[in-house]
């Protein structure tokens, strides 16, 4: 069956061109109708997902208002098709008013679609703590062309979202742990066992710092005036910072203790009289 509906010529209309024309306009009606439908439940489906993945509200409302404008956009030109009606030059006009918009909305458009590959594919979410050329932050909010990060000194920082897709992005929240390095130098005359043994102590008592994978502590480099020890541990991602302060506090607590000098560059100048 021919489903194109052209209209007839009113002088040749009889009982069955009517009927036959009534029933095309019907089927077409039907099928605008569950078009309709369909792309009412999809922007409702597409709207849940955004929302599950933290997306804000202004992001939602404008991918949603994109998505129902092209979609409608096409249900008119298949009722225009089953007219038989020539689409042709529609599709010009808009083909040509979308690459001016596009060519004068370069950037914006560059850090909209950034956006959106950042929900697609969760680099990072609202909360996590990123770092992305030379900038560091905590993600408050993604908004449609950039995002808002707050500095360990509770300063807001707004990046462009091509910032992400072009340049490599730290995530620091998003594994369960991570490792704690810390470098610390003694004098040459300590003794490598008794400095080991101190750290050992050190690292086994905090219930903070997780035995599996196990820590390192080893003497990993001669300096100009130190012997450089390197403590590796890992802790959960959370008990970072605290972990962190709490090996290179107590090393300095338990060195003073047993003497352990840890050396500071220095200069001897020899002054020579005539």
């Amino acid at each position: 069956m021919n489903y194109l509906v052209s209209l007839p010529n009113l002088s040749s209309l009889t009982w069955p061109i009517v009927l036959d024309y009534a029933i095309k306009v019907v089927i077409i009606i039907v099928a605008i109708i569950i078009l309709t439908m369909i792309i009412k439940f999809s922007l409702k489906g597409l709207e849940k997902i955004l929302d599950k993945r933290q997306v804000r509200n202004p992001f939602i409302g404008f991918i949603i208002s994109v998505t129902k404008i092209v979609s409608y956009v096409i249900l008119i030109l298949i009722v225009l098709g089953f007219f038989n009606i020539n689409t042709a030059p529609l599709l010009a006009v808009l083909g040509t008013f979308g690459l001016a918009l596009g060519l004068a909305l370069k950037d914006h458009m560059s850090n909209l679609a950034s956006g959106i590959l950042i929900i697609l594919n969760k680099q990072f979410k609202i909360g996590d703590y990123i770092g992305c050329a030379n900038t560091a932050g905590s993600v408050e909010i993604i908004e449609l062309f950039s995002t808002k990060l707050i500095t360990f000194d509770n300063k807001a920082v707004f990046v462009p979202n091509s910032l992400f897709t072009q340049n490599a992005v730290i995530n620091y929240s998003r594994e369960d742990m991570r490792r704690v390095d810390v470098a610390i130098g003694v004098s040459y005359s300590a003794k490598v066992e008794n400095v080991k043994s101190i750290i050992e102590s050190i690292v086994t008592e905090n219930e903070k710092i997780l035995s599996v994978p196990s820590h390192f502590v080893g003497l990993t480099d001669f300096g100009d005036s130190s012997v450089n020890f390197t403590v590796r541990v890992w802790t959960k991602t959370e008990d970072y910072w605290d972990t962190y302060f709490y090996i290179n506090e107590s090393i300095k607590r338990e060195f003073d203790k047993q003497k352990i000098e840890i050396p500071f560059p220095q200069m001897d100048v020899h002054m020579k009289k005539e």
